[in-house]
């Protein structure tokens, strides 16, 4: 009998992706309890020297920060907690480099995943473990409560990210190669990202893979039956929208859309735009330049959040911009949202993303998704960002071998033909 293998990286993909966050206070990761190890672990590699970049690069605006004045404590305990992101964010890149079998772990984490799944339905009929799993709040207007599947993470916009990357590789698989069990795959990956109804990352997904195609319309007929599976899909589509607008016109979907568009949804709007004109405001209170600097935001956004949602019981746990640029406006200012624009720009055309569709399809959703939602201590975050960004990712989506192995396969089918 052969014995059982379990790669070696399971472990830790197990803990960042199911166990971050649990049972640790709100905002506390075991991933930056880790860091002191992390740095020991990137000490043996050239990596190591970026760890520099972040002191050198902070220190222009640690200096404007403290001579406007700050609270000390606050900004030591953000400042460390963004060093252990950044940390993070390089030991993974380098993680990338080492393994060679990040197919595997993504099917262990989509089966193990799936369990969770069903022990999550279970505890939707147990109280005591329900709010382990599930996030129940008001999504909009019209609905007053409703079960989120956040897993064991914080919140269910944070699972849903962490998602992504898995769900966007079986997608491009399902689309542009031939996966076998499409179907039970397909389930696998979408099931979990319906149940925690992330309007915003279900979005982004979609329209990343809506820019991705027309980026390239030869992926329309990359696949000999695609065109036809194209128009089935919108048939479809146009079908089931009309079966739910007559027979559930009160749907949650419908209604959030309808919210969006009228200005009533509370979550879209604190999202985008209150989240960029409070960024704006904190920011001017200090420095529009700069930004008010690491943890000040809560303690100077305070009165800001009162009289703009007039809402005189928020505390200053309570506040916290939900927009990764907007947050970085308050945090760093227009210098900030400059660099890091100009950053991803950079990146992007250094590691040609344009020439691998998995990595083309991550950039397009996270840029589309920092204007719309996270955070700038959000790893799941900077994990796509390396990710699309590592152009030894994934090669067999590289645009060359997609068209090579397309064409060998409609040479196969074409002499199986025969």
């Amino acid at each position: 009998m052969s014995a059982i293998k379990i790669n070696k990286y399971l472990p830790l993909a197990i803990l960042y992706f199911f166990f971050n966050g649990f049972l640790l206070p709100h905002g506390l990761l075991y991933t930056a309890l880790l860091t002191p190890l992390f740095i020991i672990w990137l000490y043996r590699y050239p990596s190591f020297s970026l760890l520099y970049v972040f002191f050198i690069a902070s220190i222009p605006f640690m200096l404007m920060h403290f001579s406007n004045g700050v609270n000390i404590l606050n900004y030591l305990k953000s400042y460390l907690l963004l060093l252990s992101v950044y940390i993070f964010a390089v030991t993974f890149h380098q993680f990338l480099k080492n393994v060679q079998s990040l197919p595997s772990i993504f099917k262990s984490l989509i089966v193990i995943n799936i369990f969770f799944v069903g022990i999550a339905l279970i505890a939707l009929l147990i109280p005591p473990l329900r709010n382990y799993f599930w996030y129940n709040n008001p999504i909009t207007p019209g609905i007053e409560g409703m079960n989120r599947l956040r897993m064991l993470t914080y919140e269910p916009s944070y699972y849903s990210t962490l998602l992504l990357p898995i769900a966007l590789y079986y997608y491009l698989k399902m689309l542009l190669t031939d996966l076998p069990n499409k179907a039970l795959v397909f389930f696998l990956v979408t099931i979990p990202l319906l149940l925690s109804l992330s309007f915003g990352v279900i979005l982004g997904l979609i329209l990343s893979l809506t820019f991705l195609f027309l980026s390239d319309i030869k992926l329309f007929t990359l696949r000999k039956k695609f065109p036809l599976y194209f128009i089935y899909g919108i048939i479809l589509l146009f079908v089931s929208l009309i079966v739910v607008l007559v027979f559930f016109p009160d749907n949650v979907f419908f209604l959030r859309i309808a919210n969006v568009f009228a200005g009533k949804d509370t979550s879209f709007r604190g999202r985008t735009f209150d989240s960029f004109y409070l960024g704006w405001k904190i920011a001017e209170q200090k420095s529009i330049l700069f930004g008010v600097g690491p943890g000040q935001t809560k303690s100077i956004g305070l009165e800001f959040f009162k009289e703009f949602y007039n809402y005189s019981n928020f505390t200053e746990s309570d506040i916290g911009i939900p927009n990764s640029v907007g947050d970085t406006l308050a945090t760093f200012g227009i210098l900030g949202v400059f660099v890091r624009l100009t950053l991803q720009t950079i990146f992007f055309f250094k590691t040609r993303v344009y020439n691998n569709f998995y990595r083309l399809g991550l950039f397009l959703f996270i840029f589309i998704y920092q204007f719309t939602g996270s955070f700038i201590t959000n790893i799941a975050e900077y994990i796509i960002w390396v990710m699309a960004f590592s152009p030894w990712l994934f090669k067999e989506f590289n645009k060359k071998n997609i068209y090579v192995n397309a064409t060998v396969g409609n040479e196969v089918r074409l002499g199986n033909a025969f």
